[in-house]
């Protein structure tokens, strides 16, 4: 009894001869010296691991690391570009503008040169579908001027702006599918130039960072809140955050230290890149490159981008979308001068460098790959369209 000292004991009654089997016996037996111990002497049992559910956790993606990556490489071709060519921060500046130029600028400009050459080698099948079309509304004009109302011609004058309106209607659809068989489509003209524009803002805000000037587009639109540099309270902010935001802010802190040479790297009337044109120069000369760019070399093309072709000329130079699109950033270049009139010199610089040597490229290419010359448009006559549409008098008699 004393080993069994502490332990609960239940006894079974027995007021007769066991009728139980040998099993249930077995296990009375157990019961009895089965020892209970109190809740503070229980054994603490591991933790048990959490089930999987149907929806497996994931961090949510980010392209913060990527971007951060991608400044950091910017700066770090910047000062890779000053050392090795020993040249002053007022030259290495436009080496870096060309270095991007060339690196992505240039194969996009000559693939959309390429695509301009194709597109021209079908104008006479696009001019002569559409003089024929024009050619039978202007029929159609002048039976209604001579006022002939016959049954088979004859139509009010509503009628008539409505089949013309279906006229332009099936001229664009069909011009779209012509372009879309040879591959010339109008998006193929700006979709090289959207691809190359995350690039040039990499590569302005990386120098953004090193001269010291205010927040840019990427810190306005992607880190939001957060500056780069601020001290202890951003080192405790990433202290606590995870570790990836740690990373990411550890990145701002040490790329974001501006250069101090460039207080003394520029020339001319603007000595100090770190601060703003004095005497505003950059910023109006960089839209005055903008608008050069922007516009049409031919007087053709000048005449219809401010709507000054005559109504009855039935020529289309470019599509109705593509010609606001470009009203559109006539006015952006236009304004980009007094709006950032407050940057520093070396923002200006970079810019101004970049939109020079794309307009330089531009003009090189044109000249290394030139249009092909196109078949002037015959002129329709009598003798000429039967080889389009044969008359009925011609079919009857053959």
């Amino acid at each position: 009894m004393r080993a069994l000292t502490g332990l609960r004991i239940r006894c079974i009654p027995r007021t007769g001869p066991s009728t139980l089997p040998s099993s249930s016996r077995s296990f009375s037996s157990l019961r009895l010296l089965t020892p209970y111990l109190p809740s503070q002497s229980r054994p603490i049992l591991p933790p048990q691991t959490p089930k999987l559910t149907g929806h497996p956790q994931s961090r949510p993606f980010s392209l913060l690391p990527l971007l951060e990556t991608s400044i950091t490489t910017s700066q770090t071709l910047l000062t890779t570009l000053h050392t090795t060519t020993l040249t002053p921060w007022y030259l290495t500046i436009p080496l870096f503008a060309l270095t991007i130029n060339l690196a992505t600028r240039l194969p996009t400009t000559i693939y959309s040169r390429l695509i301009a050459i194709r597109r021209a080698k079908l104008a006479p099948l696009t001019r002569a579908w559409s003089a024929r079309a024009a050619h039978d509304v202007n029929k159609q004009a002048k039976d209604e001027q001579e006022g002939i109302r016959s049954a088979a011609r004859g139509r009010t004058q509503q009628d008539l702006a409505r089949w013309m309106a279906g006229y332009h209607t099936a001229n664009v659809r069909e011009r779209k599918k012509r372009f879309r068989r040879w591959g010339v489509q109008e998006w193929k003209d700006w979709v090289p130039g959207l691809a190359v524009f995350p690039v040039w803002v990499v590569g302005i805000e990386g120098l953004r960072r090193m001269c010291g000037g205010p927040r840019g587009l990427v810190g306005t639109l992607v880190f939001g809140g957060r500056e780069a540099g601020s001290g202890d309270g951003e080192q405790a902010a990433g202290a606590m955050a995870a570790p990836a935001t740690g990373q990411v802010q550890e990145a701002l802190t040490t790329a974001a230290a501006a250069d101090p040479s460039m207080a003394m790297g520029g020339c001319l009337w603007f000595p100090d890149l770190m601060v703003a044109d004095p005497y505003h120069v950059l910023p109006f000369a960089l839209s005055a490159i903008l608008v050069l760019n922007l516009l049409p070399r031919s007087e053709v093309g000048i005449r219809s981008l401010f709507d000054l072709t005559d109504k009855e000329q039935v020529t289309v130079v470019q599509s109705k979308w593509s010609m606001r699109l470009r009203r559109g950033l006539l006015m952006v270049a236009m304004a980009v001068g007094p709006l950032t009139m407050d940057l520093p010199a070396a923002l200006h610089l970079y810019w101004i460098c970049s939109a020079t040597l794309t307009g330089v490229e531009t003009e090189i290419i044109k000249r290394l790959l030139p249009m092909p010359k196109t078949v002037p448009p015959a002129k329709l006559t009598d003798k000429n369209l039967m080889y389009i549409q044969p008359a009925r008098e011609e079919t009857k008699e053959s």
